[in-house]
């Protein structure tokens, strides 16, 4: 990160978003070990990953689509594992309600994450996945947009975060990520990413490189000393 970012009390945060693999952990963890690493700073700075979000006020809508059942469950042979799928769009109250429940909980599991990060000192902050995701997820689950969510979302992403979007083809995707359900689903989220990033001027980073070119193409982009 540049020195007088790494000097600022403030904590700063970035964004790794992308489709399902993409290498956003991987190169989340890169990011961490390189800061830390290539930065006198950053000794004295605490450097985390924060990854996914947590369901408070979406426990209600869960419990309103098991009652409706606008659900089923998928077996995945590959990893042995089964997985529910959400079919919000088939029903209007929840395809209203999903992607301002999921805002709200963002949002509050975000900021009292961050009171945290100031009573502990935390400057730096690595998202793996954050609003941009959150919201691809809810246009993808409800197959619905609304400029007031979008906005919402938007806004949050920009406001809280750095960012950068990190791009693959569906074939490398597939086959770096085993829990893949739908090749349909990656090729409508990249599409929405592709979309979005350019809109937003966020920087799009082609993910199907060697990991150290695309860490060192991340820093680049982001004006980071890593």
């Amino acid at each position: 990160m540049t020195k007088h970012i790494m000097r600022a009390k403030k904590c700063w945060s970035i964004a790794i978003s992308g489709v399902d693999g993409s290498g956003k952990s991987t190169i989340a963890r890169l990011l961490a070990r390189n800061i830390i690493k290539n930065n006198v700073e950053a000794i004295k700075t605490h450097v985390i990953i924060w990854f996914r979000w947590r369901a408070f006020t979406l426990y209600a809508l869960y419990l309103y689509s098991k009652l409706r059942r606008l659900y089923f469950k998928i077996y995945v042979p590959q990893i042995k594992s089964r997985f529910i799928i959400h079919v919000f769009y088939i029903d209007a109250i929840a395809r209203l309600l999903y992607p301002y429940l999921l805002f709200i909980d963002l949002t509050i599991f975000y900021f009292l994450h961050k009171l945290l990060w100031w009573i502990k000192g935390i400057r730096i902050v690595i998202f793996d996945r954050f609003y941009l995701d959150a919201l691809i997820d809810a246009i993808y689950t409800c197959r619905y947009v609304d400029k007031v969510f979008l906005r919402l979302f938007l806004v949050m992403q920009m406001r809280a975060s750095k960012a950068a979007v990190l791009d693959v083809d569906v074939d490398t995707a597939v086959a770096r990520k085993r829990d893949i359900i739908s090749r349909s689903e990656i090729e409508f989220k990249r599409k929405v990413y592709m979309i979005l990033a350019k809109h937003l001027n966020i920087p799009i980073i082609n993910a199907q490189q060697d990991f150290s070119y695309v860490l060192n193409n991340v820093c680049k982009a982001l004006s980071l000393n890593c």
